[in-house]
């Protein structure tokens, strides 16, 4: 019993790690008289390996809302990420299997990789996104954003995409669409950042140094070619360019997926049969359905009788004599006339 105990609180995370998966202010309720509160100029930090990379068994959900001048990072595999009011915040979420939502953000720069990533009142904004199908970026009341691909590189993000099973996946970054279009004549609501933009900072390096639950300190490299060791993205850029380095390359991990892949897809070896593996029929069996065995030729018979079933085929054999004779033999002559004619052509 003390074993069972200890694996069931084992497989939770306490409530203050629990706790941990919330972050920020308190959001405005006017009705109850609440004032929203901001948190200003901190960081949130959930490094590799503390959701669902440690929890693959739960859902995990990061909210986080009403921040100032902060520096969020969700580097770690989640279930579903909300972002609410929060104002000229640099926010990188890693890979969430589910939905991201942005809520009411203004002037905020935003890396995100997601299923699905969905914004509303979302007001000048860069996004930077892996969107693993073409329908995941849908927009709603928003105004002033930017697409460009995704940038972020750092250590086991590859095992991440790995996790959320878009290794090899294309990027379909600049698949908007948008709930609220503008009316005819009006600008639109986001703009794709040129190729040209992009390939001068194709990479955003990160550098993670994790105090505590929830916090630390991240340092952004931004370069046009893999330079911080051992920072990875197996992703490429929105030019094509893959992150190549002497200490990982996205082109050897990108094959070792797509072979995996084929391997499994591969059919097993054909298990070849010997007449050893046949089981012989039962005696008895054999001799009750044997064409010259007493009941099957009482069957035939009667089934003969009534015209019902096949015939035996001793019965057959001799239904097939007889036809070849009757053919063999002179056909009678037709006759071709009418009724009360007195001259009949008859055709041999």
């Amino acid at each position: 019993a003390q074993v069972r105990a200890m694996a069931s609180q084992d497989v939770r995370p306490s409530a203050e790690e629990a706790a941990s998966f919330r972050f920020g202010g308190t959001r405005a309720r006017p009705r109850k008289g609440i004032e929203a509160t901001f948190i200003t100029g901190q960081t949130y930090l959930k490094p590799p390996g503390s959701c669902l990379s440690k929890w693959p068994q739960l859902s995990i959900g990061i909210e986080v809302e009403c921040c100032e001048g902060c520096s969020i990072y969700i580097l770690d595999v989640a279930s579903q990420v909300q972002i609410s009011d929060c104002r000229n915040c640099r926010i990188v979420i890693g890979p969430c299997t589910g939905s991201v939502f942005l809520l009411n953000c203004v002037d905020c720069t935003v890396s995100v990789a997601a299923a699905q990533l969905r914004l509303r009142d979302v007001q000048s904004t860069e996004l930077r996104a892996f969107a693993p199908t073409h329908e995941s970026v849908v927009i709603e009341a928003c105004d002033g954003l930017a697409f460009r691909a995704w940038d972020v590189a750092y250590p086991k993000l590859a095992e991440q995409f790995q996790t959320a099973g878009w290794a090899g996946k294309k990027n379909h970054w600049n698949a908007v669409y948008n709930f609220t279009p503008p009316a005819e004549g009006e600008p639109r609501h986001f703009e794709l950042i040129s190729l040209e933009a992009q390939s001068l900072a194709r990479w955003s390096e990160l550098t993670v140094e994790s105090s505590g639950l929830a916090s630390g300190s991240v340092h952004e490299n931004v370069t046009a070619t893999a330079a911080t060791r051992p920072c990875e993205c197996p992703c490429a850029a929105a030019d094509g360019s893959l992150y190549e380095s002497g200490w990982f390359s996205a082109a050897a991990f990108l094959q070792s997926q797509a072979d995996e892949t084929a391997a499994a897809a591969a059919p097993g070896p054909a298990v070849a049969s010997s007449d050893a593996d046949v089981t012989p029929a039962s005696p008895s069996i054999t001799a009750a359905t044997s064409p010259d065995s007493f009941w099957s030729k009482l069957f035939g018979t009667i089934a003969s009788w009534l015209g019902l079933g096949t015939p035996s085929p001793s019965h057959a054999a001799a239904d097939a004599a007889a036809t070849e004779a009757a053919a063999a033999a002179p056909s009678a002559p037709t006759r071709v006339g009418n009724a009360g004619e007195s001259n009949v052509c008859t055709l041999q």
